[in-house]
């Protein structure tokens, strides 16, 4: 019994030194492009289009330059950020990765400027989660919201939208669209 317990001890040892060692030695500007290239492959097979200009390694992930997305809505990023949570990922079985962002635009027709912001993701086989949301531009937005996959729709949400006062009568058309509920004079992103 000693034995095994020591046993399971070393291999626990083995692992997490060989985890570690993948995080600090990781070509990350490689794993940014493969990933990068693998998006691409699975944004087309559903009618998207995705386009960037070059990736970069940083300390503990990468960055992507001028990165769009097209199809029934438009993104556009001037950089945006990949860390991964590699202990995080394997813990829950999927991606985890803490992203930041500068200068995202969406256009469903105009364009709405977001400006820079943050989010915590997690990608899994039910779906994506957007924890810990903040963006700070015209458009600004602050709290979480999932996406499910299989259907490409907004799931659960619960999050703030600020909007520019000339848009607000647009925001009542979106409602058709999105899980848009107005209380007390603020947009909000709900689905329970």
């Amino acid at each position: 019994m000693k034995r095994l317990i020591l046993n399971i001890i070393k291999i626990f040892l083995l692992l997490t030194g060989f985890i570690y060692a993948l995080w600090v030695f990781m070509p990350y500007r490689e794993v940014g492009k493969l990933a990068m290239s693998l998006a691409h492959s699975q944004l087309e097979k559903r009618g998207m289009r995705l386009a960037y200009s070059d990736v970069t390694g940083e300390e503990d992930g990468f960055t992507v330059n001028n990165l769009a997305l097209n199809g029934t809505v438009n993104l556009s990023f001037s950089s945006i950020t990949i860390r991964p949570r590699i202990l995080s990922s394997i813990l829950s079985l999927g991606l985890v990765s803490n992203i930041s962002f500068k200068g995202l635009n969406i256009q469903v027709g105009q364009v709405m400027n977001f400006g820079d912001g943050r989010v915590l993701l997690t990608a899994g086989l039910n779906g994506i989660l957007f924890e810990q949301l903040r963006t700070n531009g015209d458009f600004a937005l602050n709290g979480y919201l999932t996406i499910d996959t299989s259907r490409m729709k907004i799931g659960r949400a619960e999050a703030r939208l600020n909007v520019p006062e000339e848009f607000n009568r647009n925001m009542e058309m979106l409602k058709n669209f999105l899980p848009l509920v107005k209380e007390g004079g603020r947009w909000y992103l709900r689905r329970k």
